[in-house]
């Protein structure tokens, strides 16, 4: 899995790049272009939410997964040692 902090770095980066080079290719009126930075922003706020509410559910998911190997390793390994002690 990629590095989360890299995933998002480079959301953000790119999103924000974005939006500069298409005001700056664009230009227009000082409220039309305050407009598009509000506009953009509010996207990519939404966007990066969305972002890192995926990374999160990911890491959930991982970590309940390994909770469970775990609970079934430790639970291996107590009726081993059960079974070693009753014979």
């Amino acid at each position: 899995m990629k590095d989360p902090k890299n995933l998002i770095g480079g959301f953000i980066a790119g999103a924000a790049l974005g939006i500069a080079a298409g005001m700056l290719l664009a230009p227009d009126s000082g409220q039309r272009t305050r407009k598009k930075i509000v506009d953009g922003s509010i996207k990519l706020k939404d966007d990066l939410m969305n972002t890192v509410d995926t990374s999160l559910e990911n890491i959930r998911r991982q970590f309940n997964s390994r909770i469970d190997q775990l609970a079934r390793a430790g639970k291996q390994n107590i009726d081993e040692a059960s079974e070693k002690v009753k014979a």
